[in-house]
C-alpha cells in the first residue's frame, strides 16, 4: 500500500514539472520548433488555452508556417478576443501570406484593445508599405518607434522609405 503511494506521489510530481516545463517552453522557448511542441501539448491537455494558441501561431509564423499561424491566430482570438497579441498574431500570419488589406484590419483591432502596442503599429506599416500607402507606413513606423525605441526594424525601414524617425 505504501508503495502504492509512493508510486502515485512520483507520477504526480513528474506530470506536474513536464506541465510547468511545457509551460514555460511555450511561452519562452527561443526554439519555435521547442515551443510547438509544448504549445501542442497544452492544446491537446486544454483545447480552450488561447494563450497557447497565440504562442504557437508566433512561432509557426517565424518558421513561415503561414497557413498554420493563421489558423492558430483564428483559434486564440475565437477563444478571447480581448487579447491584442492574438490580433498581432493574426496580422502577421496574414502579412506573411501577402493578405495586406486583412494585417491591417487585425492590426487595428489590436490597437482598439491595446492603443500602445508597438507591434502592431509595425505590422500595420508594413502591410501600408506594401500596398503602396508610404505615407501611412512612414507614420506608423515613427509610431512605432516612440513606443519601442529599440525597434531596429521599423528605424530601418523608414530609412528604406526615405525617411528619418
Amino acid at each position: 500500500m505504501r508503495i502504492a503511494a509512493i508510486v502515485a506521489m512520483t507520477l504526480m510530481l513528474v506530470t506536474s514539472a513536464a506541465h510547468a516545463d511545457d509551460e514555460t517552453d511555450c511561452e519562452k522557448a527561443t526554439d519555435y520548433e521547442v515551443e510547438i511542441r509544448a504549445c501542442s501539448r497544452i492544446i491537446r491537455r486544454d483545447p480552450n488555452a488561447a494563450w497557447a494558441y497565440t504562442n504557437r501561431s508566433y512561432a509557426y509564423e517565424r518558421l513561415d508556417r503561414g497557413e498554420e499561424a493563421l489558423t492558430d491566430a483564428n483559434r486564440a482570438i475565437e477563444l478571447d478576443k480581448s487579447k491584442p497579441v492574438a490580433w498581432v498574431n493574426r496580422a502577421a500570419a496574414k502579412i506573411r501570406l501577402k493578405d495586406y488589406n486583412g494585417a491591417i484590419s487585425d492590426a487595428n483591432q489590436a490597437m482598439k484593445i491595446d492603443p500602445g502596442r508597438a507591434s502592431a503599429f509595425v505590422n500595420r506599416a508594413f502591410a501600408y508599405e506594401q500596398i503602396g500607402e508610404r505615407e501611412r507606413a512612414i507614420a506608423d513606423y515613427r509610431r512605432t518607434l516612440e513606443l519601442d525605441p529599440d525597434k531596429q526594424y521599423a528605424r530601418d525601414a523608414l530609412k528604406r522609405l526615405g525617411s528619418t524617425p
